[in-house]
């Protein structure tokens, strides 16, 4: 008993040592992507599609990678679409319902959630015709090419004062760059830790299951755009967060599934991977009409996470 009692406290300082270096990170990551954004000119939405989204999806890509020269592809898909609905149901759904989103209807913005729509409604091919799993995965790959192409191109002018003042152009994009890719990698890593400790933590206390520990890994892949999604909201910047949160599931649902369908197409359970896929397409809908709305109003943040209830409830 004492033993149990030890391990659980053990785990309960990691766990929040662990949420500590997260927030701190995750701070910094969004500090000096304000510098880089200011230097490239790069708006909002497009710096966390093409910086942060990818960056954080990089554990993802690289499990995928491995997953498939292993004949385990199977795993990360599952994944993959479930930290898709906990960004959107819980990330942009709790950014909604605290009222960040009524007016963020951005031209980039607007067209990264078509993209994502558009990324969503290709996999339904594999529905109908399961032996075009390769051609649908090269499909996928080409719009997140295109997509990273279009980000890359929305530019915005310059807005912060200091940049008059040369705050911002004394230092060099590169260094800017990797502090931020140093700052990404430690929230990766503390997410990994945290969620880690806390599957621990229930395993110790009895009461795991298989089911809610495939659960809690999947919302733990979101983690990193939920902690960027506060700070960034926090430090104003909500064009931000949904850059980061959309950016991610287009980069997962296009770069990470496109590859686990042109290397491992057999890896598709089609009833389960149908199913979960209806749940994307909803979640993908409401955004998508709200935004080309103008913004996301409370009530619908509130539809989003409860879908995301039910989709949790049902699985």
């Amino acid at each position: 008993m004492v033993h149990l009692m030890i391990e659980i406290i053990i785990q309960a300082l990691m766990l929040f040592a662990s949420l500590a270096v997260l927030a701190t990170a995750s701070f910094f990551a969004i500090k000096y992507i304000e510098d880089f954004m200011e230097i490239t000119r790069l708006s909002e939405v497009a710096t966390g599609f093409v910086i942060l989204a990818i960056m954080t999806c990089m554990p993802e890509i690289t499990v995928a990678v491995f997953s498939v020269q292993h004949g385990t592809a199977g795993i990360s898909i599952g994944t993959v679409l479930g930290s898709h609905l906990f960004n959107i149901g819980i990330v942009v759904g709790l950014l909604a319902a605290f009222g960040s989103l009524r007016k963020c209807g951005t031209e980039a913005l607007v067209e990264l959630t078509d993209l994502l729509f558009l990324a969503s409604i290709i996999p339904l091919l594999l529905v109908a015709f399961k032996a075009a799993s390769p051609i649908v995965g090269i499909l996928l790959i080409t719009v997140f090419a295109l997509s990273f192409y279009r980000m890359s191109k929305k530019r915005h002018p310059p807005t912060f004062d200091y940049i008059k003042e040369g705050h911002v152009e004394r230092k060099k994009p590169i260094i800017i760059l990797a502090t931020i890719l140093v700052a990404v990698v430690f929230v990766v890593l503390s997410a990994r830790t945290a969620i880690l400790s806390a599957t621990e933590i229930i395993k110790l206390v009895g009461i795991s299951q298989s089911e809610i520990g495939a659960k809690i890994f999947a919302v733990g892949t979101s983690l990193p755009e939920f902690a960027f999604g506060l700070v960034a909201l926090k430090r104003g910047r909500v064009h931000l967060a949904l850059g980061d949160a959309v950016g991610a599931n287009l980069t997962t649902i296009t770069l990470v599934l496109g590859l686990v369908l042109l290397f491992a197409p057999s890896a598709i359970e089609q009833m389960m991977f149908t199913e979960i896929l209806i749940f994307v397409l909803i979640m993908n809908i409401i955004l998508w009409r709200y935004l080309t709305k103008g913004g996301v109003t409370q009530f619908g943040g509130i539809i989003l996470i409860t879908v995301y209830i039910v989709f949790q409830a049902i699985f």
